[in-house]
């Protein structure tokens, strides 16, 4: 190893590697979702973005009703192309049950002309809901 290469880094910032994976687009959409629970780190029910990932760490994200389970394969802290950064990880499990049931649910519910007018009609009664 010569004097201008670095050693493999054997830590790094939650936020900063799901940036960096890809995940989200930026370290400030990345620091929110883990601030509303959306990421845990290894099976934990409170995870802050400061917290540190090692090799091996597992992640279980939640992202567009579809919860990954996923395992660090590679610590990176520079943003790379998308399949330089499909290196960094490796799918476990991937449920996509929950966003299935959610879009079955929203089909059902159809609008027709009554209930269009009963909610317009509510809307006039509560003056703060109208458009005007």
């Amino acid at each position: 190893m010569s004097s201008s290469e670095k050693p493999p880094l054997s830590q790094c910032r939650l936020d900063l590697w799901l940036w960096a994976a890809r995940f989200y687009k930026t370290r400030n959409i990345a620091a929110l979702n883990i601030k509303k629970g959306l990421v845990r780190l290894s099976g934990k029910t409170k995870t802050k973005p400061a917290s540190l990932i090692n090799l091996d760490s597992q992640l279980v994200i939640e992202q567009n009703f579809v919860r990954k389970t996923v395992s660090v394969e590679e610590i990176a802290v520079k943003r790379v192309s998308s399949a330089k950064a499909k290196s960094f990880y490796k799918i476990i499990f991937e449920d996509r049950q929950e966003g299935a049931k959610f879009f079955q649910a929203k089909a059902r519910y159809i609008r027709d002309k009554k209930l269009r007018r009963d909610l317009n009609a509510v809307k006039g009664k509560l003056h703060f809901l109208s458009d005007n």
